[in-house]
């Protein structure tokens, strides 16, 4: 009972520490409903009565068709969805229903769906029961999102942890993310009043489902459009959360749309030029485009000029405020913009196949400040004679225009469109 009271606190501080930060910050909560009683009710989706018979009556069936795996009837497939609904709905009690003197452990419950998920098919290599599973529980998911702020909290989080398959280290295959949750994931972005640590989970979620997930390529620059949409949007939100839609927006695996539009980059290069966003979130973008599948038709000396040009401003305002905690995070993300943290993977600028000669003398403009900001402890101003030269090299190096590349038309062959 105390380990589920903790839970259900420490999760609520999360929501309240996001809420009162953007205030502290100067800027206006990013939840306007952060007040809202309906915030703090439960709304039970079945009645206690319910839960008990099904645990009594259904439950052992259930967890015999999930785990092996094969569904053989429409009873078989009635009894998955029956099982989902279950075993997600107990996320609306405050109560337990099957122990009414203890409170629900939302993190047991997860964790009893996602073990669940993982034994299902596991010894006969069927997988039909999994999916189906999935299927249900992503529907089910999605009833919970008008509920107490930790019930939405958390049905977000199980949708962010869902996989068609867990990683097998014997046949070193990984884990593939279930693809088909970005459907509430991106509804949770696009509604104004969800709270924010919903949203920030949900972003989440969408990137470890570009990272490991199995989207076409024309399903991968739909999700990205969505995430293009709520960052334009997001400028007076809590900078965490733009952290979290331009990291999602990174991990998507695309630079360009259909139409060979590259509004992934053009989408990172606004957020590092807008001024009204925290360096933080700025610099966190000039990493992501270290992270896109750039190409040889890329406008690289626009990429690096801008990542040159935002180090230079960064560097001012460093240089004004020196204490800064988050100038050692950001100078990192710059760096990382370039170089990967792993020299093993194939993200960076230095990493993509685009002009190198470009890249590494932009590379040069920038890593001596990195160098002495990302040291540990109290670091000193950077040296007039090396911000001069940043802005010689700016001055010398301005682009002729400052559109990432040439607007083409869309292909008429959608299979080559999405990459086939």
């Amino acid at each position: 009972m105390l380990t589920a009271r903790v839970c259900r606190h420490s999760l609520l501080a999360v929501g309240l520490l996001l809420c009162s930060s953007s205030l502290l910050l100067g800027q206006q909560p990013a939840d306007p409903n952060a007040q809202n009683n309906a915030l703090y009710v439960y709304k039970e989706l079945m009645t206690p009565d319910e839960a008990v018979n099904f645990r009594k009556t259904k439950l052992l069936d259930f967890d015999k068709v999930l785990r092996g795996g094969k569904i053989s009837s429409a009873e078989d497939k009635k009894l998955i969805a029956e099982g989902a609904k279950y075993h997600v709905y107990l996320m609306t009690f405050k109560q337990d229903p099957n122990k009414p003197e203890n409170e629900t452990d939302l993190n047991k419950l997860r964790a009893n769906i996602l073990r669940d998920i993982n034994f299902s098919g596991k010894i006969s290599g069927n997988y039909q029961a999994r999916e189906l599973y999935l299927e249900e529980l992503t529907k089910r998911a999605q009833d919970l999102l008008d509920n107490h702020r930790l019930v939405r909290f958390s049905a977000v989080v199980l949708l962010s942890q869902l996989d068609l398959r867990e990683e097998d280290r014997q046949k070193k295959t990984d884990a593939v993310a279930y693809t088909l949750a970005y459907v509430p994931l991106v509804k949770v972005l696009n509604d104004k009043n969800q709270t924010i640590e919903v949203k920030i989970v949900a972003a989440n979620g969408l990137a470890r489902i570009g990272k490991t997930g199995n989207p076409t390529n024309q399903l991968r620059v739909k999700i990205a459009e969505e995430i293009i949409d709520e960052l334009t949007q997001s400028v007076n939100d809590f900078s965490w959360y733009q952290r979290s839609l331009v990291n999602a927006l990174g991990s998507m695996g695309i630079s360009d749309n259909l139409a060979r539009q590259p509004i992934v980059t053009d989408a990172l290069l606004k957020v590092m030029s807008n001024p009204k966003r925290t360096w933080e979130v700025r610099s966190a973008a000039a990493e992501n485009i270290g992270k896109l599948p750039l190409k040889a038709n890329a406008d690289i000396k626009l990429i690096t000029y801008s990542i040159v040009d935002m180090t230079r401003k960064m560097i001012q305002a460093y240089n004004a405020n020196t204490n800064g905690y988050w100038w050692k995070r950001s100078f990192w993300n710059v760096y990382h913009a370039f170089k990967p943290l792993n020299p093993a993977a194939d993200t960076g600028l230095t990493k993509k196949q685009v002009n190198q000669t470009v890249v590494n003398d932009a590379y040069k403009q920038v890593i001596n400040p990195i160098a002495t900001i990302v040291q540990p402890g109290p670091t000193p101003p950077i040296k007039e004679e090396v911000t001069k030269a940043m802005d010689d090299w700016l001055k010398k190096n301005l682009p002729k225009n400052f559109r990432v590349a040439p607007v083409q038309a869309k292909p008429q062959n959608q299979q080559v469109a999405e990459g086939k």
